[in-house]
């Protein structure tokens, strides 16, 4: 199978914005690349449904330009949707490859990837470092693991090249050590070492040229730093700087909603989160926008998934939060409420949104059309805390 060289350039993706004006774009960081506000969510999509490839199609024609992914995502049925879009697209000349942001992820060992994994302990060579988590999941970060990953993602994906590798959820060592009674200092001295290992080989992949850069995509960047599962921006940022003045960590990505506030209101020494990846430039991808985790039950943030009371009490909420800012007004329903606040708020390069159905797509470009001023936006988001 032929794969599709280049990768996205500075260049490329701000012809794209250009042509797909008034879309809202920022720009991602320090990799220079512009990217849609929205990225385009692969996490329930899979190559076996039409609808998902359609609604790829219509969103990479029409101004969104970053597609996230992951290698577990539909046990990899979601990079090869992925790669026969971008392979159609490329060939027609409808988009190029420079303007286009592919994002991916390796952590992760379910389905394909356990049984390798388990083929490989029957060969007694294990892949190091493994974290065994259940019956049917691990997790690993090695070096070793995220070179075999990596092949099998850029083939997946069709591409010579990935715009950007993120360590998935590298936090479930600290979920494993937790259970098994590592004390917090132990535990801690253990996963950065492991996340520094794993930088210094991404900085060996970005020099072969297989990545451009890479970053983490963690559930527990948010979390008080007193939290044993935390993962702390800076212990990472200093590591990554101890590698090198050049390092290629450039991306990270974490959850932030209406319902899941800590990245933008919960200090973490020198500042929140978003504060700090700002200070330190990097690009941020926000995920689970309309899926705010409240007291280990899921909220949905869209109104079509109410009826009834839940309806009128999900109507009634987004009014409250509409309320609050005078530049959020303008949106039409709750989903587009919620991708609104993130999207007006300092700091957010791109919301990423599952468009598993053209009319989603359609209900994501319809708003990133309207005019959307850009600030800080503290202390609307405290206001949003006390609802």
């Amino acid at each position: 199978m032929n794969r599709i060289s280049g990768f996205a350039t500075q260049e490329g993706t701000k012809a794209y914005a250009e042509r797909h004006r008034p879309v809202s774009f920022n720009m991602l960081g320090t990799t220079h690349l512009t990217v849609s506000a929205a990225g385009f969510g692969g996490y329930r999509v899979d190559v076996s449904v039409k609808d998902h490839a359609e609604a790829l199609e219509k969103a990479l024609t029409a101004g969104v330009n970053v597609i996230d992914t992951s290698a577990n995502y539909a046990d990899g049925g979601s990079e090869r949707m992925v790669g026969g879009v971008l392979g159609e697209l490329t060939a027609s000349g409808a988009i190029a490859r420079n303007e286009v942001v592919v994002v991916s992820k390796a952590g992760y060992l379910q389905g394909v990837n356990f049984q390798l994994s388990q083929e490989r302990k029957a060969r007694h060579a294990p892949f190091s470092d493994l974290v065994v988590l259940g019956q049917d999941l691990e997790h690993c970060i090695h070096p070793e693991f995220l070179e075999d990953q990596l092949g099998r993602s850029l083939d997946r994906l069709r591409l010579e090249t990935l715009d950007c590798f993120l360590l998935h959820n590298p936090e479930y060592y600290l979920t494993w050590a937790g259970k098994n009674g590592v004390s917090l200092e132990e535990a801690r001295l253990e996963y950065y070492r492991r996340i520094r290992a794993a930088f210094v080989h991404l900085e060996a992949e970005a020099a072969a040229g297989r990545i451009r850069s890479y970053g983490i995509s963690s559930n527990t960047f948010p979390a008080s730093p007193a939290d044993y599962n935390a993962t702390s921006l800076a212990a990472v940022w200093e590591i990554a700087c101890s590698i090198s003045v050049r390092h290629h960590f450039r991306v990270i990505e974490f959850p932030l909603n209406l319902l899941e506030t800590g990245a933008i209101l919960r200090p973490q020494g020198n500042g929140t989160l978003l504060e700090m990846a700002v200070a330190c430039n990097l690009g941020v991808m926000v995920n689970r926008p309309l899926n705010g985790i409240v007291r280990d039950r899921v909220v949905r943030l869209a109104e079509n998934h109410y009826s009834g009371d839940g309806l009128q009490q999900a109507r009634h909420f987004r009014d409250k939060v509409a309320a609050i800012d005078p530049d959020w007004t303008a949106a039409q329903s709750l989903s587009q409420l919620a991708f609104r606040a993130l999207r007006s708020t300092a700091g957010v390069s791109t919301v990423l949104i599952g468009m598993r159905h053209e009319k989603y797509v359609a209900d994501v470009l319809d708003e990133l059309w309207r005019p959307c001023n850009i600030s800080g936006r503290q202390s609307s988001w405290a206001k949003i805390e006390a609802l």
